[in-house]
């Protein structure tokens, strides 16, 4: 099974399209906060231009929502305005704010920080860069494979 998270009107073949509304290219309708599928249950999750729309205090809880339902090795890809450009505050509909260094803390081997503030979800980066867009929109990209198991844990 692959998600597609926060799809709106962008509906992904071979995915479960899923957002907070209804709408034609949705399959699910759900919170993304408390998706219902099983622990392990999914072989990869997309969350292009949809975990800024998550508020600020909940960034956190959406990342161990993913990591939840993501099988031992499985693919999470996602991008996000970045904070290093314009596109972070500029759409008033954003509520949280993500630069690659956001990242690093769900990273075993970047962060030892991660015990301390009880983060379980942990992923190894395979490509985690900075896109440059027009008018001086960034876009962080992200290609991760969920760590579970011993793996997960900080040093």
């Amino acid at each position: 099974m692959q998600l597609n998270l926060g799809c709106g009107e962008k509906r992904l073949p071979d995915h479960v399209n899923i957002d907070l509304r209804p709408g034609p290219a949705v399959d699910v309708v759900a919170d993304c906060l408390r998706l219902p599928f099983a622990d392990n249950s999914a072989e990869a999750v997309r969350a292009f231009d949809f975990l800024e729309h998550v508020a600020n205090d909940r960034r956190i809880q959406i990342i161990e929502e993913i990591w939840r339902v993501l099988k031992d090795g499985g693919l999470f890809e996602h991008l996000t305005p970045s904070t290093d450009g314009r596109g972070a505050f500029q759409d008033p509909t954003h509520l949280s704010f993500w630069n690659l260094n956001s990242w690093f803390y769900f990273c075993p081997s970047m962060v030892s920080g991660r015990r301390f503030y009880g983060i379980k979800a942990a992923f190894q980066p395979h490509k985690l860069e900075d896109h440059k867009g027009n008018h001086g929109v960034v876009h962080t990209y992200g290609l991760m494979t969920a760590i579970k198991g011993e793996g997960a844990k900080t040093e």
